[in-house]
């Protein structure tokens, strides 16, 4: 009848309702913190933190209030086995097959777990701990900032001070040329689509590429962009080339790391020795420093004695302008035109250093002296241009990285541990740090652990509500490090580098891997409730809840993987996120079912022994079962 419906329904609803409510709190509670992370890379976890928060709040008005109230006005007929439908007919025998797994494979494998609970978690400890290994042992990739492949090939050049712009054009046509001439090696997919070329001020200049969409082609932006690199080889009075194939969240390359002090000298060793040893890692490349030399120049200075006639550095620099640039006497318009009227050497005396050596300087009492008896000039190299961060004068040593062959973090670890202690021993006036996305690097890993920690927090808090208990809630959070064994077997099984936006997904998968978790351990407190015992309690809960965890965790993986799969360029950002809740969740699963019941009992053999009780209830029972 339908008061009967009405009345399972409300029965169904309120025997999940505080479980999965808080289920949905806990995934909330992990990812706001990811709304506070800032630094560059905030406006990704802000729009998917914002976009998530909203849907579980309204997936919690949806399965609370509107699922109910269709579910109490649906008809239930009963099937008769001659008139069931194809459909029908197959969904029985899903719903059969699925029982006979649950209590002929799943339940005898429970009890055994159970009953070597221990044992049971020495297991998952152990995959957990060889997982670790994978990473911090560098069989599994993992960079930071992840790469994300391009549309678009981007390959710059900067000539050496000094160089004209014929070579400057030179340089850019050699370029052009290799890129335009790469069609050939693809006749059926012509994968170059446009080319266009900028000049960047006197001696730099650029070379943007625009291939067909990732879809249409077979072959990758990055095969195309070492392919180009090859092609254009080595160009002449060139100071570096840089080839850009994909674009990265941390801006600029992988590996940037700073030199600072006020000694040019030991700065420019300095940076050629640290460019030198990143040059010899594999996988490392487009090693450059950011130290410009200009061309030559003359510098003056004043002798001691020039000082006493009232001459200073600034009066000598003054004249010594006005002499070979000029000083502006008047200006006198000419129609429409006003024209400067400037006094300065002959054109004959302003080609020549001796010209600068017999100039007379004018002193402040009006008498004039040889320049060679107040001053002195020498010829020196200056400097194009000079970085400076937080007032020092900087350079910045910068490399690109194939993920395929090293990792930027490791490298960076390697240089700071192993090669800065000897360069600033040998260079005392320079100091080291880092710049660009590895100092973007180190500050976000800070800043996602401290998130990480005040989303454990929030959902501790969250689960010792429905839980009654300050202990149990560690029983549902300890699947969490667990997950990351899932997320790892997917970044493997899909051969994809760990990166920035796979730990996005671990703090998120954290907030979904303990709603199955809650509802079993608070199923166990309930039977328990009810007069069950122990054994009976957990085995129970694990078998009246595994089709719903099931269910739970494959609508999730299903509806991620098409994700995976996705080779658009737009895609290729989220997938790292994609396989680290897909394939946790898919993890956790086997976690719930087996770790949790174990942990459970585990938690019970403690409170047992701290009490002086025995260690558990009589283990015949669980022979017997088994």
């Amino acid at each position: 009848s339908e008061m009967c419906i009405r009345d399972s329904v409300i029965t169904g609803v309120k025997h999940v309702a505080v479980p999965a409510t808080f289920g949905v709190l806990t995934t909330i509670a992990a990812f706001a913190p990811m709304l506070l992370v800032g630094g560059q890379v905030a406006p990704f976890f802000e729009a998917i933190g914002m976009v998530v928060i909203l849907c579980l709040l309204f997936s919690l008005i949806e399965s609370k209030l509107i699922l109910p109230s269709h579910l109490a006005h649906t008809r239930i007929k009963k099937i008769k086995p001659k008139k069931a439908s194809l459909l029908e007919r197959y969904q029985h025998r899903v719903a059969k097959g699925l029982s006979h797994f649950v209590h002929n494979i799943y339940k005898p494998a429970l009890i055994k777990a159970v009953a070597n609970r221990y044992a049971t978690v020495a297991v998952f400890v152990t995959a957990l701990i060889l997982s670790a290994g994978l990473v911090i042992g560098g069989l599994v990739r993992f960079e930071f900032f992840p790469n994300i492949p391009s549309d678009f090939i981007q390959a710059s050049v900067n000539m050496n001070e000094g160089s004209s712009y014929q070579a400057r054009n030179n340089a850019l046509a050699q370029m052009e040329q290799a890129i335009l001439t790469l069609n050939e090696e693809y006749p059926d997919e012509n994968p170059v689509d446009h080319v266009m070329v900028f000049t960047n001020g006197d001696s730099g200049g650029e070379v943007l590429v625009e291939l067909t969409k990732a879809e249409e082609r077979t072959v990758s932006a990055l095969e195309i962009e070492q392919r180009w690199r090859a092609r254009v080889g080595t160009i002449p009075g060139a100071r570096d080339v840089r080839f850009f194939s994909s674009t990265s969240a941390g801006g600029g390359s992988a590996i940037n790391l700073q030199l600072m002090g006020s000694n040019y000298a030991q700065l420019e060793l300095a940076a050629n020795a640290l460019e030198n040893k990143l040059s010899g890692y594999t996988g490392v490349f487009d090693v450059s420093n950011s130290y410009s030399r200009g061309g030559d120049e003359i510098r003056l200075n004043i002798k001691p004695n020039a000082e006493q006639l009232g001459l200073t550095a600034t009066t000598l620099g003054t004249q010594v302008r006005q002499a070979f640039y000029g000083e502006e006497a008047q200006r006198l318009l000419r129609g429409r035109d006003e024209l400067k009227v400037m006094v300065r050497y002959p054109e004959a005396d302003r080609k020549s250093i001796a010209s600068l050596q017999s100039m007379r300087i004018r002193t402040d009492s009006g008498d004039e002296v040889p320049f060679s008896e107040v001053a002195e000039a020498t010829i020196g190299e200056g400097f194009s241009t000079i970085n400076r961060i937080d007032r020092q004068r900087t350079v910045s040593v910068t490399a690109d990285v194939n993920p395929e062959m090293a990792q930027s973090a490791a490298v960076i670890r390697d240089i700071i541990q192993n090669y800065v202690p000897e360069l600033t021993a040998t260079y005392p006036d320079v100091t080291f740090g880092l710049g660009g996305a590895s100092q973007e690097q180190a500050e976000l890993i800070q800043r996602i652990a401290v998130c990480f920690l005040a989303a454990m927090f929030l959902i501790y808090a969250l689960l010792a509500v429905p839980l009654k208990s300050y202990v149990q809630p560690f029983i549902v959070m300890a699947v969490i490090p667990f997950g990351f064994i899932g997320a790892l077997i997917g970044h493997i099984v899909f051969d994809t580098t760990l990166s920035m936006m796979s730990l996005f997904g671990l703090v998120a998968l954290a907030g979904v891997i303990v709603n199955d978790s809650l509802i079993l351990v608070d199923f166990v407190n309930r039977a328990r409730r009810e007069g069950m015992s122990m054994l009976d309690a957990v085995v129970d809960a694990g078998t009246s809840r595994f089709r719903a965890i099931l269910l739970t965790s494959l609508t999730t993986f299903l509806g991620l993987f098409p994700i995976m799969f996705e080779t658009s360029m737009q895609a290729q950002m989220v997938i790292p996120m994609t396989l680290s809740l897909g394939f946790g969740i898919a993890f956790g699963t086997v976690l719930t079912l087996f770790l949790i019941p174990s942990l459970y009992l585990i938690l019970e053999d403690l409170a047992r022994f701290t009490k002086g009780h025995p260690a558990t209830e009589p283990e015949p029972t669980v022979q017997a079962a088994i």
